[in-house]
Formats: structure tokens, C-alpha cells, sequence
């Protein structure tokens, strides 16, 4: 369901997404390009000139042009990484240079630039993940709790169609099952503001929902409603926006007759909020 605007229905929800292959191809251009202009604030020259140096210009041999990208990841100045960081979407995209033997070091060291205090540098970090799910999922799947856990407590609030771009892409790799595992006790032990990234990534999976996932999210449905039924009432009016629409969701995919149980600890206002939303969403699907 998207509040307000989008759709959702009852569990048949499975033709609402596009095909993998077509959202990477709608969404590479605009994705690069916005990695790119991250680079231009500031230190524009100093990046173009690490990017012309013979370690990052592709002009070495592979091994060496990943080693050098490592190098400055993990030990460069702010700049230094900036432009690493460029070069790795080269090294993703032309897949000759990533295997699997170095493609973990890679990651790992993506991931590190995303506890940078330097929030630009984070922003660039979460994109470059992107591509990674994007150009090489197979070498990110066996990595789900690091990845997931690492995105969500990054240091840098994503803009709204970034989030939904990469937390799409975290559940069509890693799939609900793993994806919920690692989400209920994120909800019962984190604080704000990682609980509303938490939040969102649960938002997005359920969007997600598909005949193929709908019992492994049944099977955690009592389990999931204790934990998000809390956070409506959170002091942070958008962790109490997002749970209760999350809850709308979870009526929309299983039906009042397999939810409304579960919602008692609500109080009535609350409830009543969730409802409001809910038969809006049946009136708009009419």
C-alpha cells in the first residue's frame, strides 16, 4: 500500500513489481549520475586529479586497480575515498576486475565509508551500495545481516526515493524471510533514528509481499505486530506515522479476520487511526 496514493491488495500483490532487469535498467543512468554530482561540491579538482592517477584510472593492471581502491577507502583522506569511491562503480560495472576472492573486501570497505562522520561521504557510500546490488547481487547475498545492518544505522538520513531505490533492492536480493529475521529485533532493541530506518525497511518489504513470501511473513505475523504495535506510540511523530502504516499494510496483505487480534495493545485512538487508513485504502480500490 502506498498511503495516500499508491496500491496494495489482500496477497495479490504479485504482478505490482517490475522485473529486476528493468527497474537496473531504468535506474542506472539517473543513479550514476547522481553518485557523480555528490563529487562536485567542494572538491571537484582534488577528485578529478586522484581519478587521472595511474592507480585509479583503470590504466594498471585489475588486481592493482582494486588494491588501490582498497587502499583509499581504508586509509585515504576524505578526498581520497571520494574518488575510490567513484572508481568502484567502474570496477562494478565492468565486472573483470571483481571476483569472488576480493568482492567481500570490496564490500567491506563500502560499508566502512558508511560510519564516515563526513555525511556526503556516507550519501556516496549508500549509493555506490546500490550498484553494488544492482551490478553483482550474487557476490552480496551471502552477506545479509552486515549489508542490511550497516544501511540501516548509516550516519546520513537518505532522501525518500533513495531509501525506497536501495531497501527495494535489499529485499529482492536477501528476500523477506532473512529480511524479517534481522528486522524484529531491530525494532525492539534499536533507538531513533535508526528504529525509523528499521521502519521504512520493514515499510518497503512489506510492499513487497508476493504469493512466495506471504507464509514465511505469516509465519512472523504475531511476532511482527508485537514489535511494531509499541512504536505508535513513540515521541517521533514519523516512527508513529510509518508503524501505523505498516499495520495498514499487514490488514491490507492478511485481512481484519488475521490481524485485528493482534492490534489490541493499541489504545482506541490508535486503532482507529489504522482503520481510518485502511478502509480509505478499500474505498480508493473500488
Amino acid at each position: 500500500m502506498s498511503i495516500g496514493g499508491g496500491s496494495a491488495g489482500g496477497g495479490n500483490v504479485g504482478g505490482k513489481n517490475n522485473s529486476f532487469s528493468e527497474q537496473r535498467d531504468r535506474s542506472l543512468t539517473t543513479e550514476l549520475q547522481a553518485v557523480s554530482n555528490l563529487n562536485a561540491n567542494g572538491s571537484a579538482n582534488n577528485s578529478a586529479t586522484l581519478l587521472n592517477s595511474p592507480s585509479l584510472n583503470g590504466s594498471m593492471p585489475e588486481t592493482n586497480a582494486v588494491f588501490a581502491v582498497l587502499e583509499a577507502l581504508l586509509g585515504g583522506s576524505a578526498e581520497e575515498k571520494s574518488a575510490a569511491l567513484i572508481e568502484s562503480l567502474n570496477l562494478l560495472k565492468e565486472d573483470t576486475c571483481i571476483n569472488e576472492e576480493n568482492s567481500y573486501d570490496l564490500l567491506s570497505a563500502i560499508l566502512c565509508c558508511t560510519e564516515e562522520e563526513n555525511t556526503e561521504l556516507v550519501a556516496k557510500a549508500l549509493k555506490v551500495l546500490n550498484k553494488f546490488l544492482v551490478y553483482q547481487p550474487d557476490y552480496m547475498v551471502p552477506h545479509c545481516e552486515e549489508v542490511v545492518t550497516k544501511i540501516v544505522k548509516a550516519k546520513c538520513p537518505m532522501q525518500n526515493a533513495d531509501s525506497e531505490s536501495l531497501y527495494q533492492l535489499l529485499v529482492r536480493v536477501y528476500k523477506h524471510e532473512a529480511v524479517l529475521n534481522l528486522i524484529i529485533p531491530m525494532l525492539q532493541k534499536e533507538a531513533y533514528p535508526v528504529l525509523l530506518s528499521v521502519i521504512n525497511l520493514l515499510y518497503m518489504t512489506l510492499k513487497q509481499n508476493t504469493p512466495e513470501s506471504q507464509p514465511s511473513l505469516e509465519a512472523c505475523l504475531p511476532s511482527l505486530a508485537s514489535a511494531v504495535c509499541p512504536q505508535c506510540s513513540h515521541v517521533e511523530t514519523n516512527v508513529r506515522k510509518q508503524s501505523i502504516f505498516c499495520l495498514v499494510e499487514l490488514l491490507l496483505i492478511f485481512g481484519t479476520d488475521k490481524v485485528d487480534s493482534l492490534l489490541e495493545t493499541l489504545t482506541v485512538s490508535q486503532k482507529k487511526l489504522v482503520y481510518l487508513y485502511y478502509n480509505r485504502h478499500q474505498r480508493s480500490a473500488r
